[in-house]
């Protein structure tokens, strides 16, 4: 079967980059709404273990977050950016569709990557390897075609954004799975700023 349980957002690579260090830290408290669940903040760099079924594959995934305007994101993985598009009630895809939009209620829905998205589960708590964290939502994608079906199912964190998304594909008899646990968040190292230049000033 084709790898068409690939992430929603990105592509799977194992190793592409340092994972960020230490435990998970808490984002700024005053964020709010949409926001709150998906903080997108430039530079910060998320490290997720990664599995796949049937093939018992682990791996890591490293995805950097890129603000290149206040109102546009990029989700970066080996080099190669997801653009997003943000406003105060949503967060869509540059491609169509929506990540994450208001209201975040339990049967909330909209029109997603591939597929329907209905908002399944609020103030839920999610245990990854990075900790444990409350008050989560929990989205569910899902897509039915006569080729197969597809669902992913995601759960967004206050201060964290994604922790958990696991994807299944269906296709006759055959069935793969995918999974992303956040390991560890935290700003991206720089090396230059840590130590300047003798000369800079």
């Amino acid at each position: 079967m084709a790898r068409s349980a690939a992430l929603a957002f990105t592509l799977l690579f194992s190793g592409c980059a340092a994972p960020a260090q230490g435990p998970a830290a808490a984002r700024p408290a005053e964020l709010t709404g949409l926001a709150r669940y998906l903080p997108l903040e430039d530079g910060t760099v998320f490290a997720y273990e990664t599995s796949t079924e049937p093939a018992s594959e682990r791996g890591l995934l490293v995805l950097e977050v890129r603000r290149t305007t206040p109102g546009t994101a990029e989700l970066v993985v080996a080099g190669r950016g997801r653009r997003l598009t943000l406003t105060t009630d949503a967060v869509a895809h540059a491609g169509g569709g929506f990540l994450l939009r208001e209201p975040l209620a339990v049967g909330a829905e909209w029109h997603g990557d591939f597929g329907h998205v209905r908002v399944t589960r609020v103030g839920l708590s999610v245990s990854v390897p990075a900790g444990t964290f409350a008050d989560c939502v929990e989205t569910v994608e899902e897509l039915a075609t006569r080729e197969g079906d597809k669902r992913t199912t995601t759960a967004f964190c206050p201060g964290v954004g994604i922790a958990l998304r696991e994807t299944s594909v269906e296709q006759g008899d055959e069935r793969q799975s995918e999974r992303i646990a956040l390991k560890s968040f935290g700003k991206k190292f720089d090396a230059g700023a840590a130590n300047p230049a003798p000369n800079a000033r």
